[in-house]
């Protein structure tokens, strides 16, 4: 991990993303970052080399520079662990693959739409069919003449679906 990591977000484009509820906070979080870039920019990647024979030479106290010269480079400061980047690719992955999914079934359902809307610009206009015509364009629609039903024509209220009734024909 570099310096040069936090300069690649594309805050515009992660702006256009999210919706405008979301965009208040977002903008609280650029600014965060954007505090912690301008610390972490105002100190050099590179810390400065240190004089040591200037020091020896001008300190007084025998040993005691060695001592720092020697603490000072033995001195690391670990590097936090990067424990989410694979987490967060593994549910791109996942989300890349759900979306790939949804895409298809999008499709498959774009196709479907477009075979009914052909059905229904080949049939008849409605002011022209017969009822014959409609029955034949939509068997699960119109009345059937073999089984009356009752006025609004829908299953809940017809007296075989009514509860203590016996089922009349």
């Amino acid at each position: 991990m570099s310096r040069r990591a936090i300069k690649t977000i594309n805050w515009a484009a992660l702006a256009e993303k999210l919706p405008e509820t979301e965009k208040p906070a977002l903008a609280a979080f650029k600014a965060k970052s954007d505090q912690y870039l301008r610390r972490m920019t105002a100190n050099p990647e590179i810390p400065q080399k240190i004089d040591w024979p200037y020091y020896k030479k001008n300190v007084a106290i025998s040993g005691l520079v060695d001592k720092f010269q020697k603490d000072y480079e033995s001195l690391t400061i670990p590097y936090p662990t990067d424990k989410y980047t694979s987490q967060v690719e593994a549910q791109e992955k996942q989300v890349l693959s759900q979306i790939e999914e949804f895409i298809n079934q999008s499709n498959e359902r774009i196709a479907n739409a477009t075979k009914e809307i052909e059905k229904i610009k080949s049939l008849l206009p409605f002011s022209e069919m017969t009822m014959e015509d409609y029955f034949d364009a939509f068997p699960e629609q119109a009345i059937n003449a073999e089984k009356p039903s009752i006025w609004p024509h829908i299953p809940e209220v017809q007296p075989e679906n009514e509860k203590g009734r016996p089922d009349h024909h």
